[in-house]
């Protein structure tokens, strides 16, 4: 009978990074206008590229709700 070898441990610390892909100018259904951004959201790590998930962001309909309030 031959033993294995233990494997190394996991690394204490690593790098992780997000980035978005695949991003395409679409149609708001809200503001009827091809003001609409949509991607795909990235994890980026050493072992490769991992599709997280989707976000979309319209710069007319998002940008009134992320403005500051007037006085």
């Amino acid at each position: 009978m031959t033993s294995r070898p233990t494997p190394p441990p996991p690394p204490l610390e690593t790098e992780v990074a997000g980035d978005v892909s695949n991003v395409t100018a679409e149609w708001c259904p809200d503001c009827k206008a091809w003001t609409l951004l949509t991607g795909e959201t990235v994890l980026i790590t050493r072992a490769g590229v991992v599709p997280v998930g989707y976000w979309a962001w319209c710069e007319t309909c998002h940008m009134a709700e992320e403005a500051p309030p007037r006085v």
